[in-house]
């Protein structure tokens, strides 16, 4: 995690090489999406205020669910790291199309996997609740060079893989919120 953490070429290279790495790709996506999810627990009363939680709770209308700040620290961290392994999973594919199909890349899902897992790592931070914001930049920069190693091409490339694929991830998003607002409406 440290080594993914400084941004470094050489070590992408190696996970991209070395399907072994599959297993603590994972680990870095949980403990990684874990402890910020263990920050937005902190902070969400004491950074944004509780009346927030309680407008979101109404929108989305989860009814009498408790609040982060209220003792729903299990309820936060699972459902985190449940959304942050399925988005992992959900941006190495579209990555990986977006990369091989538009620009030319050469890459298999599970190299994608493995690099883009790794590149989370930043994300340890964010356990901070101030220090979020810095977590997903850092990360996403991580993305990216992840991205440029694993496709084998350069990084202006790779930032457009990684534009294509966030713009795909959030299609899909979209259309999973309206599928569930219709069903559950």
């Amino acid at each position: 995690m440290l080594r993914a953490g400084t941004l470094d070429s050489d070590f992408y290279d190696l996970v991209e090489r070395d399907p072994s790495l599959k297993r603590q790709a994972l680990f870095v996506v949980l403990i990684a999406n874990g402890f910020a999810a263990v920050g937005a627990w902190i902070g969400i009363g004491e950074v944004v205020g509780s009346g927030v939680w309680e407008n979101v709770r109404s929108w989305l209308a989860l009814g009498t669910w408790a609040a982060p700040n209220e003792g729903g620290l299990f309820f936060v961290v699972a459902t985190n790291v449940s959304l942050a392994v399925i988005g992992w999973i959900v941006w190495a594919a579209t990555t990986a199309f977006v990369g091989s199909r538009v620009f030319g890349g050469t890459t298999e899902f599970g190299e994608m996997m493995r690099v883009l897992g790794f590149a989370q790592a930043p994300r340890v931070i964010a356990v901070v609740p101030l220090l979020g914001p810095v977590a997903a930049v850092w990360t996403l920069v991580a993305s990216v060079i992840a991205i440029r190693q694993g496709l084998d091409f350069d990084t202006p490339r790779a930032i457009g893989t990684a534009v294509g694929g966030w713009a795909i991830w959030l299609l899909l998003q979209f259309g999973a919120v309206l599928i569930g607002a219709t069903l559950f409406a």
